[in-house]
């Protein structure tokens, strides 16, 4: 199963100790030039997730990809979607994957009219517990810590979480 990953999400899923097990269940995970250029300038920073995410690019369990064919860049400026997330738009469509996994409000406010199979990283979370590539414990602490974070609203998470009860 082929997805494409966006800088938040593949932070998201390093900050909570999940991007190994994602990139486990979904086996070719691919990021675009300026998604890996936006994660490692948080190198600089000190940011420790970085070193998770290179580590496992290191390991090939995350591949680097150049778009290749522009058209695909400039129909996403022409939805206004910037940067890595427009070019995760792009490398969807280029490599036909089976999803694009974005928290970015403005592409997921777009995906219908994109015509994207969207997965966040709550999404995710679930999917791998619903999987078995996680248990309850840390399906929930996974969750809390997104909440500590920051970036998801608490009616997100509590859906999520009720979810996972089901």
């Amino acid at each position: 199963m082929l997805i494409v990953k966006d800088a938040m999400v593949m932070i998201h899923l390093a900050k909570i100790t999940l991007l190994e097990s994602s990139c486990k269940y979904f086996n070719n995970v691919l990021i675009p030039n300026k998604v890996y250029a936006e994660i490692m300038a948080g190198k600089e920073l000190g940011y420790v997730d970085v070193n998770i995410i290179e580590e496992m690019i290191m390991q090939h369990k995350i591949k680097v990809k150049k778009i290749g064919n522009q058209k695909y860049l400039s129909k996403t400026t022409q939805f206004n979607i910037q940067g890595g997330e427009a070019e995760s738009v792009a490398l969807y469509w280029q490599e036909k994957a089976n999803f694009l996994a974005t928290d970015d409000d403005n592409v997921r406010r777009k995906n219908l009219l994109l015509n994207l199979k969207l997965l966040g990283t709550p999404a995710i979370i679930l999917l791998l517990y619903k999987k078995r590539l996680i248990n309850k414990n840390k399906f929930k602490d996974s969750l809390e810590e997104l909440r500590k974070i920051g970036w998801f609203s608490s009616a997100v998470i509590d859906k999520v979480l009720i979810e996972g009860e089901k």
